[in-house]
C-alpha cells in the first residue's frame, strides 16, 4: 500500500471514530431526559467526545529532480531538437543540391525555382502547424523559410544574375515582411529578430553599388518604423536596440564605401530622421503611455546622441569652424526639453535626469571644440558655477555634482601655469591664464559660500569644506606663480621667496577676515592653517636663503600680523565673556 492510499485509510478512520463517539454523547442526553436506567447502578459518564482535526493530506510532491529533468526534457525534446532539426534538414538539403548541381541535374534557373518552393513551403507549414496549437514547432519551420528565402535570393542575385539588384530588393523586402507578420500571428520573438536582421542585411545581400544614398537611406527610414512599430504593438522592446545598430552598421558601412561622395545635404537629412526617431522612442513610451523610464532607455538615449554627433562631425568636416555651435544647439535642444518636461510635470525624474545629463555633457564637449586654450578653461569654469548655482537652487543634488565635477576638471588645466609663465612673458594679472585660474579659484570659494547658506542641502557636508580647502590650495599655488612672475616681469631687485611668503601672509589675513566678518569658524581655521604652513617656510626655507634684510622683514611682518590676529581672537572671547 502506497503513502497516498494509506493516509486516505487514516482519515477515514479518525472520521468514523468522531461519528461513533457524537452518538455516543448523543445516546446519553435522550436517556438522562427520558429518566432511564440502564442499571442500578449510576451511570458512567460518557466519554470525551475525540474531535481530532482530520490530518492534511497533501497531493504527492514530485521531487525536484523529477521536475528538472521533465524541465530538461521539454527543452531539448521540444524546444532545442525542433531548431536543431532545422539546421539538419537545411544542411541535408544543401548536400544535395550541390550533389545535384555536381552532377548537372538541375541548371541554375531550377535551382533558384527550388530554393523559393522550399522557402514558401517551409512558411506555410509552419503556420499550419501553428494552427494546430504546434508552436515551437511551427516557429522553427517559418525561421527556416524565412532563411531559406533570403539565401536563394542572395544567391539568385550575386551568384547567377537570374535576378536584378531591383528585383532581388523587393523580393527581400517582402521576405522581411512576411516574417514580421509571422511573428505576430505566431507570437514569435525569434521569428521577428530573424526578420528585423534579414531587412537590415538586405542591402548587403543584393550587393549594389549604387551611388545615390537617397533609396537606401529612405528604405531603412521605413524599415526603421516597421521594426519600431513591431516592437511597441508587441511589447518587444528590446527591437529597438536591434534596429538602431542595424542603422548604424548600414549608414556606416555605406559611408565608408562611398566616401568621396559629396552628399553631405542628403547624409545630414537622413541622420536628423533617424535622431529623430530614435530619440523620440522615450517620450512615446515614458510620456505619451505613462510607462517608467528604465535603464535599456537612457542607454539608448545615449546611443543616439553619440552615433549622431559623431556622423554628423564626421558628415560636416568641410564646416570644422561651425562644430561647436552645432553641439551647442543639439544642448540648448536638450536643456531645453529637460526644462520643459519638468516645469510641465511630464515623464519621470529619469528621464529628466538622462536629458539634463545629455544637454550638460554636450555643453561640456562643446567647449573645447569651439574654443582654445584659456578661453576653454574659462568657460568650463562659468559652465560649472553656473550648474552649481542651478543645482542648488533648484534642490537636485546630481546638477549641482555635475558643476563641480566640470569646475574640477578646469581646474586641473591650472597645472600647466607654472609653465606657461616660464615661457611666455605675460603682465602680471592682466592675461586670460590667470583669469580663468583666479576664476576657478573664486568658484570653489562661491560653491562653500553657497552651501553654506542651504542648511538642508543633502551634499552640504561631503562639498562644502572640501571645496574650500581645495580652493585655498589653488589660491596658494596661483598667487606664487603670480608673484613670481610679477617679479620677473617688472625685474624687481628683491627676492622671489621673500614676495611668496608675503603673498601667502596676505592670503591667510584675507581668509581670516572673511571669516570673521560672516562668523565662519571653519574658514578661520583654514587660515591658521594657512598661518601655521607660512611661518614654517619662513623658519626652514626663507631664514637660510633670504639676505638678512629680507629675514628681518619677513619675520616683522609675520610676527605683527600674528600678534593682531591673537588680539582680535583675545577681544572676541572677552566680548564673549561679558555677554
Amino acid at each position: 500500500m502506497d503513502i497516498f492510499h494509506r493516509d486516505q485509510l487514516l482519515k477515514r478512520v479518525a472520521a468514523l471514530e468522531n461519528e461513533v463517539s457524537s452518538l455516543k454523547e448523543k445516546v446519553y442526553l435522550l436517556e438522562s431526559a427520558g429518566g432511564q436506567k440502564v442499571s442500578s447502578h449510576k451511570a458512567p459518564a460518557p466519554p470525551p467526545a475525540i474531535h481530532e482535526e482530520p490530518v492534511p493530506v497533501s497531493p504527492p510532491k514530485q521531487e525536484a529532480s523529477a521536475v528538472w529533468r521533465d524541465g530538461l526534457e521539454s527543452l531539448v525534446g521540444g524546444k532545442l531538437l525542433n531548431r536543431i532539426a532545422i539546421v539538419v534538414l537545411l544542411f541535408g538539403m544543401g548536400y544535395f543540391l550541390k550533389y545535384s548541381f555536381d552532377n548537372h541535374w538541375i541548371g541554375e534557373t531550377g535551382r533558384i525555382i527550388i530554393g523559393l518552393l522550399a522557402g514558401i513551403a517551409f512558411l506555410v507549414a509552419g503556420d499550419i502547424t501553428m494552427g494546430r496549437g504546434y508552436r515551437y514547432f511551427s516557429q522553427g519551420l517559418s525561421g527556416g523559410g524565412i532563411a531559406i528565402l533570403y539565401l536563394t535570393t542572395f544567391a539568385a542575385a550575386n551568384f547567377y544574375h537570374i535576378f536584378s539588384p531591383a528585383a532581388a530588393f523587393g523580393l527581400l523586402v517582402v521576405t522581411a515582411l512576411a516574417g514580421g507578420i509571422l511573428s505576430v500571428r505566431q507570437k514569435a520573438y525569434s521569428i521577428a529578430v530573424l526578420s528585423t536582421l534579414g531587412g537590415f542585411m538586405t542591402p548587403f545581400l543584393i550587393g549594389s553599388d549604387s551611388n545615390n544614398p537617397v533609396p537606401l537611406l529612405a528604405y531603412v527610414t521605413i524599415l526603421n518604423l516597421v521594426v519600431l512599430y513591431l516592437a511597441y504593438y508587441k511589447n518587444w522592446r528590446s527591437l529597438n536596440f536591434l534596429s538602431f545598430f542595424g542603422t548604424v552598421l548600414v549608414y556606416s558601412v555605406y559611408k565608408a564605401s562611398h566616401h568621396w561622395l559629396a552628399e553631405t545635404a542628403a547624409y545630414e537629412t537622413f541622420l536628423l530622421v533617424y535622431f529623430a526617431i530614435f530619440g523620440s522612442l522615450a517620450f512615446f513610451y515614458n510620456i505619451r503611455h505613462s510607462e517608467p523610464t528604465k535603464a535599456p532607455d537612457v542607454f539608448l538615449m545615449i546611443f543616439n546622441i553619440g552615433f549622431f554627433l559623431a556622423a554628423s562631425l564626421d558628415n560636416l568636416q568641410q564646416q570644422e569652424d561651425w562644430h561647436g555651435l552645432f553641439v551647442i544647439s543639439l544642448a540648448i535642444i536638450y536643456l531645453a526639453v529637460s526644462t520643459a518636461i519638468q516645469k510641465k510635470k511630464m515623464g519621470d525624474n529619469l528621464l529628466f535626469l538622462s536629458l539634463l545629463g545629455i544637454g550638460l555633457a554636450l555643453v561640456t564637449i562643446a567647449i573645447p571644440l569651439q574654443l582654445d586654450g584659456d578661453w576653454r578653461d574659462i568657460a568650463w569654469v562659468a559652465e560649472g558655477i553656473v550648474l552649481i548655482y542651478a543645482g542648488i537652487k533648484a534642490g537636485n543634488q546630481w546638477v549641482s555634482r555635475s558643476g563641480l565635477f566640470v569646475l574640477f576638471m578646469a581646474s586641473l588645466f591650472q597645472l600647466t601655469s607654472y609653465t606657461y609663465f616660464y615661457y611666455h612673458k605675460q603682465t602680471p594679472l592682466l592675461n586670460t591664464h590667470s583669469a580663468s585660474a583666479f576664476l576657478a579659484i573664486a568658484g570653489f570659494f562661491l560653491a562653500f559660500y553657497m552651501f553654506h547658506k542651504r542648511q538642508g542641502l543633502a551634499d552640504r557636508q561631503i562639498i562644502m569644506w572640501p571645496a574650500a580647502v581645495y580652493g585655498t590650495v589653488l589660491a596658494l599655488r596661483q598667487v606664487s606663480l603670480e608673484v613670481m612672475n610679477a617679479v620677473k616681469y617688472y625685474k624687481l631687485d628683491f627676492q622671489a621667496g621673500f614676495a611668496v611668503s608675503l603673498s601667502w601672509i596676505i592670503l591667510a589675513v584675507t581668509i581670516i577676515a572673511i571669516g570673521m566678518i560672516r562668523d565662519i569658524k571653519g574658514l578661520r581655521f583654514i587660515a591658521l592653517a594657512l598661518f601655521g604652513i607660512t611661518l614654517t617656510k619662513i623658519m626652514l626655507y626663507d631664514l637660510s636663503n633670504l639676505d638678512m634684510v629680507f629675514r628681518v622683514l619677513i619675520l616683522l611682518i609675520a610676527g605683527a600680523i600674528l600678534l593682531g590676529i591673537s588680539f582680535i581672537y583675545q577681544r572676541k572671547d572677552r566680548k564673549g565673556d561679558q555677554q
